[in-house]
């Protein structure tokens, strides 16, 4: 079973959470991570680690448990965590605003926001993500992120 770590916002969570349960994802592979809980995960060997939120304590933790995962989903936004990329080796896949994220936004608008796959992605299953611009729902403007780590779990998982 592969297992996939997500450290990100409250209100990000609560969005995943949500949507997760209506795709029927099997949330059984999904922890959310915290900064204070992490030491308990730290044995853990997660397939997939998103880095949605700005690390303020545990970074050795974090770094160890990226290094061990296939896949590190970084939002690029948060350049306090740039660091933690340092000497490390793993597929990596920044998202964010940032014109130079593998995955970033074209447009937002009321309701909609158009996601860019702005170079090839390799999946889970060996399946090639072609460059492309997805249209999201955007349920707030406050959780641009959120939709974006979901649209990144889907592609690797799909």
């Amino acid at each position: 079973m592969s297992l996939v770590g997500i450290l990100t916002e409250k209100a990000h969570e609560n969005y995943i959470k949500q949507e997760l349960k209506e795709k029927n994802f099997k949330q059984e592979q999904i922890f959310f991570l915290k900064e204070n809980t992490i030491k308990n995960l730290k044995n853990i060997k997660f397939e997939t680690i998103i880095i949605g939120k700005k690390i303020s304590k545990n970074k050795g933790i974090i770094r160890e448990l990226m290094q061990n995962a296939k896949y590190v989903v970084f939002n690029s936004d948060i350049t306090e965590n740039l660091n933690l990329l340092a000497d490390l080796s793993f597929k990596l896949i920044t998202y964010g605003f940032n014109p130079k994220a593998t995955i970033t936004t074209s447009s937002v608008e009321e309701g909609k926001i158009m996601v860019c796959v702005q170079r090839t992605i390799e999946n889970l299953k060996g399946n090639k993500i072609e460059v492309q611009e997805i249209t999201k729902d955007l349920p707030s403007d406050n959780i641009s992120y959120a939709v974006m780590e979901l649209l990144i779990l889907e592609l690797l998982y799909s």
